[in-house]
């Protein structure tokens, strides 16, 4: 039996030599007291603008990454992470270098994307990164791996130039250097156990018993197994102790969606755009106002900067939006889309009602609509606001486009149309739509001057989102394309402000007027069976009249 000790001695000190040289190894050459695995530095350069890794890539979470990134001719880095619909967004139709393998120790595969050359707007400025480093010399990012598609971006901290880095790639484990260290003890252990084996004692031989009792068999020899079992038992609870807290999971979650902004990106957005707004105010400027305001809202302030001039009035007094509450539904796509409501200074009758819009991750945030509820009208709660869905609509008294539509028609046909009967009262509609009949009235007196007088109300695609009593808030804007003809024989001019803004009283035309003025409503659509809909505010602005 010494043969079999031996051997079995040899079997396990060789096992043990190996696994604690596996050991010594993962502890003092690729792990280290930092727990972290890093590969050598590697040079990557891009005829795009930026390098990214494709969301495959961090297919596992768990372990922490740390990506270590400067620029080969010294300008300023850039190094962020972020959602995989976020970066895809922002480098949409331009060129850069997918970063699609990576192997250990060191090999880095790329693929080159087609697309535009032009600049990106500077990464550092935008608010979706999870985590970033920009700057001259060394950038560096320690992120531990969420759960999902998420990408790593690798540019010029300008967004202008193509990316010429030097990169350096590690993985965090937890606990993997004290694992590392388990596995040596562990491999010392077996060589132990081996040269116990080898070595051990025999045991001195015991004389027979002078007396056998009838039908009893002496006991055979056995291995002495008990060492070998403690062994195999250490060996056990080490490997689950050492090797099992730090494996990394796979990724379960297939798609990401966030918050389209935070509060404080989105304080901080308003209180530039008081900045802007009002420098763009006083000076009547239409570039600085673009750089804030868009769709709709940025036509209309521009038509009321032309009326402004037209008239040599004043420039507007300059005001700031106060104490902003934030509603900022969840997207996992763009355009994305939040509502803001807040105070104005100097005026304590009204409140301001704001929506604003990305329309790609690379873009800025504009607002794109404006409202002045009363500052006693009672507006929904804008937290836990979300987009409608199609089954949202069904639950409602009207699906947003359709009370958006509705009330186009409404306006159209007038105070007795038959799509009246769906809204509760509001005053300014009111009185657009008593004096859009009077005007009719009084052109109907001279039959021989006007022809036909046509108001065509159309609604534009409206916004809306669920609050959490079960109500709609929906931002809607109608287009209103006016028309009187001319009668046989006459011309028609605009005689008074603001149309003369856009066409002079000296300008006359044969065959008929037009304007076209836009009208943002905000809708409160209430849960199917629980009232009208409520028209929270209604507000006009002319931005064009003309005629043929």
């Amino acid at each position: 039996m010494r043969v079999v000790r031996s051997v079995l001695g040899v079997l396990l000190a060789l096992i043990g030599l190996i696994v604690g040289a596996a050991g010594a190894v993962a502890a003092f050459w690729i792990v280290g007291p930092d727990n972290t695995a890093y590969a050598g530095e590697q040079h990557l350069s891009s005829k795009g603008m930026a390098i990214a890794t494709r969301p495959d890539l961090l297919d596992q979470h768990g372990p922490t990454l740390h990506v270590d990134a400067r620029s080969s001719n010294g300008k300023p880095v850039f190094v962020g992470v972020a959602r995989d619909f976020d970066v895809a967004s922002y480098l949409k139709g331009t060129a850069h270098t997918s970063l699609v393998q990576v192997e250990y120790p060191i090999a880095l595969t790329t693929q080159d994307q087609k697309g535009s050359s032009s600049p990106l707007a500077a990464p550092d400025g935008l608010d979706w990164w999870v985590t970033k480093a920009a700057g001259a010399g060394t950038q560096s990012i320690a992120w531990p791996i969420a759960d999902g598609p998420y990408d790593v971006v690798i540019m010029s901290a300008d967004g202008k130039t193509a990316p010429d880095v030097q990169v350096k790639l590690g993985i965090e484990i937890p606990n993997a250097f004290l694992a590392s260290l388990a596995v040596l003890v562990l491999g010392l252990l077996l060589i132990a156990g081996g040269i116990f084996l080898i070595l051990g004692r025999r045991r001195r031989p015991v004389a027979p018993a002078p007396v056998v009792a009838e039908g009893y068999a002496p006991p055979q020899h056995q291995t002495p197994v008990g060492p070998l079992r403690r062994v195999v038992a250490v060996t056990a609870v080490l490997a689950l102790v050492s090797g099992c807290s730090a494996i990394p999971k796979s990724d379960t979650v297939d798609a990401l969606t966030r918050p389209a902004v935070t509060d404080d990106a989105a304080v901080a957005l308003i209180k530039h755009y008081n900045e802007i707004n009002n420098k763009a105010n006083s000076t009547r400027s239409n570039t600085l106002i673009a750089t804030v305001e868009g769709g709709a809202l940025l036509r209309q302030d521009l038509a009321d900067y032309t009326i402004d001039r037209a008239g040599k009035a004043e420039p507007i007094r300059a005001f700031t939006y106060t104490s902003p509450v934030i509603g900022a539904p969840t997207f996992g796509s763009y355009p994305m889309r939040f509502v803001s409501s807040a105070g104005i200074t100097g005026n304590k009758e009204y409140r301001h009602l704001g929506l604003w819009e990305r329309e790609t991750a690379g873009s800025p945030w504009l607002m794109t609509f404006s409202a002045g509820p009363k500052a006693t009208a009672k507006l929904p709660d804008l937290a836990g606001l979300r987009s409608v869905s199609k089954a949202d609509g069904a639950t409602l008294a009207a699906a947003p486009q359709v009370a958006a539509n509705n009330l186009a028609a409404y306006l159209t046909g007038g105070a007795k149309s038959s799509h009246a009967a769906a809204f509760t009262p509001n005053a300014d509609l009111s009185q657009l739509l008593a004096g859009i009949a009077k005007a009719k009235a009084e052109m109907a007196k001279q039959p021989a001057v006007f022809g036909k007088v046509t108001n065509a109300f159309t609604a534009e695609p409206s916004s809306a989102f669920m609050t959490k009593s079960g109500s709609a808030l929906a931002f809607v804007t109608l287009t209103d394309r006016y028309s009187v003809l001319a009668g046989a024989g006459y011309q028609l001019g605009w005689g008074q402000a603001p149309e003369t803004a856009f066409s002079p009283s000296a300008v006359k035309y044969q065959g008929a007027l037009t304007k076209t003025t836009l009208h943002d409503a905000v809708l409160v659509i209430p849960p199917k069976g629980k009232g009208k809909i409520q028209i929270l505010t209604f507000e006009s602005q002319i931005v064009d009249a003309g005629g043929y």
